[in-house]
């Protein structure tokens, strides 16, 4: 049995995988701004511990990640899941919208890591798991806000792998095509392979227990995707143009 500590867990991929490793007998302790919905996961799996944190305030986060250390020991995994989108193109412009999106999705990562690298050092051993997306692989139409924070989620979690080896601390980085969430309902295009929380949960506790640094499903469209992100840029312009009209 295992402790995984989870980030945005109210809601879509970090509820299921709440759920799912829950089941599974592990321990489970879970951050999420949304009180209600946390204490409805609580209702319904009452051996998973539930904190009230906003990922983008670093005392709070510091706080709760100590509170959760002296109530349950040393998470062995933290999966940092928190995140936010709001399809916006690069015609429209919102400083405060982008601004949001990096501080949810890039620096709520930071915070959670600013006591948990320390912590797993000190102990020998740890596994962090950073939550990307294939939307960072290469720029995207409506994806100007979101997307280039999963491309800066995934070269951090290539330089922390490169840097934390060395402490015996595991790193893998988990790169979804489309899951059905509360965010991407927002979607007014078709979105090609779009598969379920409960599957996409199936698929990431599958590669935590692998040698993976990648954890990217659905299969197809990820092998798709990281054949687009080699393209020169006049032909995948090109395509992208055409596919999405």
């Amino acid at each position: 049995m295992s402790h995984y500590f989870i980030t945005g867990a109210s809601s879509g991929i970090g509820y299921a995988l709440a759920v799912a490793l829950a089941k599974n007998g592990n321990h489970v302790s879970v951050v999420a701004r949304r009180k209600d919905r946390l204490q409805q996961l609580k209702n319904d799996f009452p051996k998973i511990n539930i904190f009230s944190a906003d990922v983008t305030d670093s005392v709070k986060m510091q706080q709760v990640i100590e509170e959760c250390i002296s109530h349950s020991g040393m998470p062995d995994c933290a999966i940092l899941n928190a995140g936010k989108y709001t399809p916006l193109g690069g015609d429209q412009i919102d400083v405060s919208e982008f601004c949001d999106h990096m501080m949810v999705n890039y620096m709520g990562v930071i915070h959670a890591l600013n006591s948990f690298v320390p912590n797993f050092k000190n102990r020998g051993f740890g596994h962090i798991v950073i939550m990307g997306s294939t939307a960072g692989y290469r720029g995207l139409p409506k994806s100007a806000a979101y997307g280039p924070t999963k491309a800066a989620l995934t070269n951090l979690a290539e330089a922390l792998y490169l840097d934390l080896s060395a402490y015996s601390i595991k790193v893998q980085l988990i790169s979804p095509g489309f899951v059905e969430t509360d965010a991407t309902a927002v979607n007014e295009f078709k979105m090609p392979q779009l598969m379920s929380s409960e599957d996409a949960a199936k698929q990431i506790i599958k590669g935590l227990d692998s040698n993976r640094f990648e954890i990217c499903f659905p299969s197809r469209f990820a092998f798709v995707m990281k054949i687009l992100k080699l393209l020169p840029y006049f032909i995948y312009f090109r395509l992208i143009k055409w596919a999405t009209k």
